[in-house]
């Protein structure tokens, strides 16, 4: 765990204006349309914060606090995808949207991210992933003093062994890809694999068994970087 939080902390996450020019058309316009939803998920809170008590006002985080909550899950994903396609890496460029949720006794992630090839130069275009990480405790003993809450963020346990079951490019078009699972929500806007059994948690084919439990309140709604905590 002290390597991804050493990793969070000396990762300097680009701007998402700056990224625009290295981004496909695709992916432009999804930005683009991502952020006006996200104008009339507002414009919608305020019509309804009218006819309802105020609320506290809960301070957003920033999109370097955001970026550093995600960027471990993405290297622990990305170091699982470059070791099984060697002479086609990937690096880190700007973590998008994640999802956490209750399952197993482990915290798990579902999240997209933008990474890019390290053979195709800093003038390739920028590709989206889809990564599943969850958290293992490392024995019964050393974690006795601090039991382990599922709806937690993993540093809340002692040094958590990250386990990555899926971790592979979402390739374009976009549009072919499902933006929700049994537990993330579509306004996450998180892509997943096509088929059932691409990742393990909150797949079709074990939803019912699963049953799984969001573990997401305190997210952020109405922000480009959904399903993450408010700090």
């Amino acid at each position: 765990m002290e390597e991804g939080l050493a990793a969070a902390m000396e990762f300097a996450s680009p701007a998402l204006v700056e990224l625009l020019p290295d981004l496909s058309p695709e992916e432009q316009l999804r930005l683009h349309n991502g952020g006006d939803a996200c104008r009339t998920r507002k414009q919608r809170q305020r019509h309804a914060s009218n006819k309802q008590q105020p609320i506290p006002h809960l301070r957003r985080p920033s999109e370097r606090e955001r970026d550093m909550f995600i960027i471990p899950q993405v290297h622990h994903a990305l170091r699982h995808y470059n070791a099984r396609h060697p002479g086609a890496e990937f690096d880190a460029v700007k973590p998008l949207m994640q999802c956490r949720v209750g399952f197993r006794d482990q915290a798990w992630f579902h999240l997209n991210f933008w990474a890019r090839s390290r053979s195709g130069g800093s003038n390739s275009k920028l590709k989206r992933f889809f990564a599943e990480v969850h958290y293992k405790q490392p024995s019964p003993a050393s974690s006795s003093n601090s039991p382990f809450v599922p709806s937690s963020f993993p540093i809340c346990i002692p040094n958590p062994i990250p386990i990555v079951e899926v971790c592979t490019i979402i390739e374009e078009p976009l549009s072919q890809y499902r933006s929700s699972c049994a537990f993330c929500p579509a306004s996450y806007d998180i892509l997943h694999p096509k088929g059932s059994r691409k990742f393990v948690c909150g797949n079709d084919k074990d939803r019912t068994e699963q049953r799984l439990v969001q573990s997401n309140a305190g997210t952020c709604p109405g922000m480009p970087f959904t399903g993450i905590p408010c700090g």
